[in-house]
This record gives structure tokens, C-alpha cells and sequence, in this order.
């Protein structure tokens, strides 16, 4: 007996020696099935414990927030306006624009002066990145736009935006520019590596699952997650190039939580990417994956 394998890895050592070799081989990756893929960066989990399963007590209905989706919006919507230059070359017509969001008397403060030399940017994209409510009907909200012209820029932007009895919302007073978030000095997680005939079975499940997920075939999914499982595929024109490496990060109830490396290329572009996903697999004999 080889030091340092486990007691499945034995007994796949020694159904290797008889008859049924070749079918404990395809059924070996079986042995893995995955039941949530979590990506690094936006994807959650898809299972969730309940409270009753987790003995957690319901949680009530918290107080409304404050500022609450409505007033995000409208902070999104003055952004995109107020950093826009497209109209510039027409201020009564950009003022009239800006006037849509802001109290009366601010307007002629707040218009920019625009250089009828300089480049005429355009708005790509404006998102939330803070909140600060100043009581119940005031709040600053701070977004971050991406301008494009010449070239390409993220400004971030505080806007004033408060809520009145009747529950209309208007920018109070005058923006103003935020400072860039601090930079964090954070190393990527590491992981236990997988190694011999443990990363073998788990990298077959993983290269099947990937090249599906990533090719957008919802049906070929299916097959690799438990029943009952939903798990959307990637759309937009992507294909698994290589698996690359995979590391344990934790133990979890009936498996465990590994990263893996995934080399993927853009179909339109050509573009190859090197993207990074948590993946949460669950042991399952082949006894249970037949009956499935």
C-alpha cells in the first residue's frame, strides 16, 4: 500500500485490476459532480441553506433605506447628463437638460462651461459606488462614469440628491468630484494543489462542465449538477481553451470548495482570457449517479 491514499483511491487502485476496469474508469469522474459555480469576480452561489435548515430565526422586514434604488437611479441619471458633452455646443439646450434634475435657482451655478475647442465626451457607463445618507431625506451618492472620447476615463462624481414630503427627489445642491478608492494590497487565495489520480477524476468534470458552461449549452449542463440544479451558461460567444490549475480552498458537508484556473477564448475577438472560478463539489457514489 502507497503512502498517502485514501481509501477511494485504494479501492480504484484495485477495481483497476479486474474485468470492470473500463467502467469504473468513465464512472471514476462521476465520483465528482458539481453543484454551484461561484465566480471570483460576480457569480453566487446558486444553493442556499434555509433558515429553518441552518436553525436561523426569520428576520423581519428591516425600516426602508434610505437612499433607497429610486434615488441611486436618479443620481445615475444626472451624472450621466451633467459629465456628458454631446449637447455643449448648444447651453441653452444642455441647460434645459440639467434643469429636469436639479432645484430652482441652481441651475445657472451649476451648468459647466465648456471649451468649444476641447473633445466632446460621451458617457459609456455610470454606476453606485457609495452611499452616505445625510438624515432621512438628504443623502450623498457618490458614482463612478466611464467617459470616452479621445481616450477613456473613470470620474467619480458626489451628487447631492434629497426626497421631499411628496416623495419627489431633486439634486439640492451642487456636485462634487470624489477621490479614487484606496488600493488594496491583497494576494490572490493559493489553495492546496490537487495532485495524481484525485485531480485527474476532478479535472475531467471540470473540463466537461467549463467547455459547456462556457459555450453557452445550458443542455449539456444539466448532466454534471445534481437534480433540481440551475445553473445558467455563459452567453456572448466563449470557448474553454484548457483547464488550468486547480487547488483546494476548503472541506465543505459532503465535498469540498476548489478554485480552478479556466483559459477561455473570445469566439468574436479571439482574445484568450485567463479567468479564475470557485467551484463546490459534492461526492456522490456511482450507485447514486446511476439511479439519477
Amino acid at each position: 500500500m502507497k503512502p498517502g491514499l485514501t481509501s477511494d483511491t485504494r479501492r480504484l487502485a484495485v477495481l483497476s485490476r479486474t474485468p470492470r476496469a473500463v467502467l469504473v474508469r468513465v464512472g471514476r469522474a462521476a465520483l465528482w459532480l458539481t453543484v454551484a459555480v461561484v465566480l471570483a469576480r460576480g457569480i453566487a452561489a446558486l444553493v442556499s441553506a434555509s433558515a429553518t435548515e441552518t436553525g436561523t430565526p426569520a428576520v423581519r422586514a428591516s425600516a426602508p433605506v434610505w437612499p433607497d434604488e429610486p434615488a441611486r437611479a436618479f443620481a445615475v441619471q444626472f451624472a450621466t447628463v451633467y459629465l456628458d458633452r454631446r449637447t455643449a455646443d448648444d447651453p441653452i439646450a444642455y441647460a434645459r437638460e440639467l434643469a429636469a434634475f436639479v432645484s430652482v435657482g441652481l441651475i445657472d451655478g451649476l451648468v459647466p462651461q465648456v471649451d468649444s475647442h476641447g473633445p466632446r465626451e460621451v458617457v459609456r457607463s455610470v454606476a453606485v459606488a457609495q452611499t452616505q445618507a445625510l438624515d432621512t431625506r438628504r443623502a450623498l451618492i457618490t458614482v463612478t462614469a466611464t467617459i470616452g472620447g479621445i481616450g477613456s476615463r473613470a470620474v467619480r462624481l458626489t451628487v447631492p440628491v434629497a426626497r421631499d414630503r411628496r416623495g419627489g427627489l431633486v439634486v439640492y445642491d451642487l456636485p462634487s468630484l470624489a477621490p479614487a478608492p484606496l488600493r488594496a494590497t491583497v494576494a490572490p487565495d493559493a489553495g492546496d494543489p490537487l495532485l495524481g489520480d484525485e485531480r485527474a477524476a476532478i479535472a475531467d468534470v471540470l473540463t466537461r462542465f467549463f467547455r459547456a458552461y462556457l459555450a453557452g449549452d445550458a443542455g449539456g449542463l444539466g448532466y454534471l449538477v445534481p437534480a433540481g440544479t440551475r445553473i445558467g451558461a455563459v452567453s456572448g460567444g466563449f470557448e474553454l481553451v484548457e483547464l488550468g490549475s486547480i487547488a483546494t480552498v476548503q472541506a465543505v458537508r459532503g465535498g469540498r470548495l476548489v478554485l480552478a484556473t479556466v483559459h477561455a477564448r473570445d469566439r468574436v475577438s479571439r482574445a484568450r482570457l485567463a479567468l479564475r472560478y470557485r467551484v463546490r463539489l459534492v461526492r456522490r457514489s456511482l450507485r447514486s449517479r446511476a439511479n439519477r
